[in-house]
């Protein structure tokens, strides 16, 4: 098929059926609201070509120059991608399902609401791409920059972003639940109320980083490093923060209850008003704190340093802390009687 019959189909808006596009020219084209089915497109000129509302079902686009392609409410399913190139393309509305990609140059790339969904994603370029809105659901990942980018309100589930290249990528309002991301360093980056649920964060590098209200809710954190932080209003909640460093970092009115922080250290961290309840804090240190309101209720404290941390009406209700080691005790509220005789009587009734 030639390039002057497939212009007519898609101006008579007829099915194009296992064709072969290598080679031709179609740049500028307008190739709107067509159902191309098991079509190749390889080395295929398709500069600031219109795809919008089309189909591609079992394509193949083999290195395939889409620069500046326009990709609006477009369909991609059961396609793949190798040595492709969508330099500055504009994705909007588009679904990518059960696509394959091996090779795809994207960088600039302007995405506002794409889905990807079981795809495989490899030597996947977007440096630099603004990323809004964008879901990548069950998706086998592989070598990813993402330099640079800016994932907004964008949603990574269950991905594996080991290999990914992620500096300076600002994520605004992203979730990245159940990802992997252990090593990664963020130093100094920005991360804008994102949720890190579930992700597995061991030994990342937040040093610096803005993590303010961030949601790292019972993901792993283990000997992770938080040092000088800005991460007021983050939650740790049941989060594994084994051996993790926090020096200098703030955390004011930060949420730990239920953490899980076995040997971290927080010296000198702005820790006013935080809540520890029922967190593991065996050989933790937390000294030359400010603990100003901190709640401690049912926590273990156990071989805790707490020298030179400022109490002041930090709640110790029912604390375990034997070998712990304070210098400020005297101006925090112990354990109320009361409310230990009321969290004992069901036990006590059952009994």
């Amino acid at each position: 098929m030639d390039k002057a019959e497939l212009l007519r189909r898609v101006q008579n808006a007829e099915p194009v059926l296992q064709q072969d596009f290598s080679g031709m020219d179609l740049a500028g084209a307008d190739l709107r609201a067509t159902l191309f089915d098991r079509c190749r497109f390889a080395g295929t000129r398709m500069a600031s070509a219109d795809l919008s509302a089309s189909q591609f079902l079992g394509c193949h686009f083999d290195r395939t120059d889409m620069p500046g392609a326009v990709v609006h409410n477009t369909t991609f399913s059961g396609s793949r991608f190798e040595r492709a190139i969508m330099t500055g393309a504009s994705l909007a509305n588009a679904c990518f399902f059960e696509c394959e990609v091996q090779g795809l140059a994207a960088a600039q790339l302007r995405v506002d609401f794409a889905t990807f969904a079981k795809c495989r994603l490899d030597l996947l370029l977007l440096t630099q791409a603004t990323l809004e809105k964008m879901t990548w659901s069950d998706c086998d990942t592989g070598q990813i920059d993402l330099s640079g980018a800016t994932l907004e309100r964008s949603v990574l589930l269950d991905c594996d972003l080991r290999r990914a290249r992620l500096g300076g990528t600002a994520f605004i309002h992203a979730v990245l639940s159940r990802s992997k991301l252990a090593g990664h360093r963020f130093t100094d980056q920005r991360f804008v109320n994102t949720q890190f649920i579930g992700a597995d964060l061991s030994g990342c590098d937040f040093s610096g980083a803005q993590v303010a209200r961030v949601n790292f809710q019972q993901a792993l954190l283990s000997q992770a490093r938080f040092v000088d932080a800005r991460a007021r209003n983050a939650i740790f909640l049941e989060a594994d923060l084994t051996a993790a460093r926090f020096e200098g970092a703030d955390l004011m009115q930060a949420i730990f209850a239920g953490a899980r922080a076995g040997g971290a250290r927080f010296d000198g961290a702005n820790l006013y008003q935080t809540n520890w309840s029922g967190a593991a804090l065996q050989d933790a240190s937390l000294a030359r704190c400010d603990l100003t309101y901190a709640d401690f209720s049912h926590a273990d404290l156990s071989r805790a340093d707490l020298r030179g941390a400022t109490l002041a009406r930090a709640n110790l209700h029912a604390v375990t802390d034997p070998q712990a080691q304070y210098t400020d005790r005297a101006r925090s509220l112990d354990s109320d009687p009361h409310l230990l005789q009321a969290e004992r009587w069901p036990a006590a009734a059952v009994a």
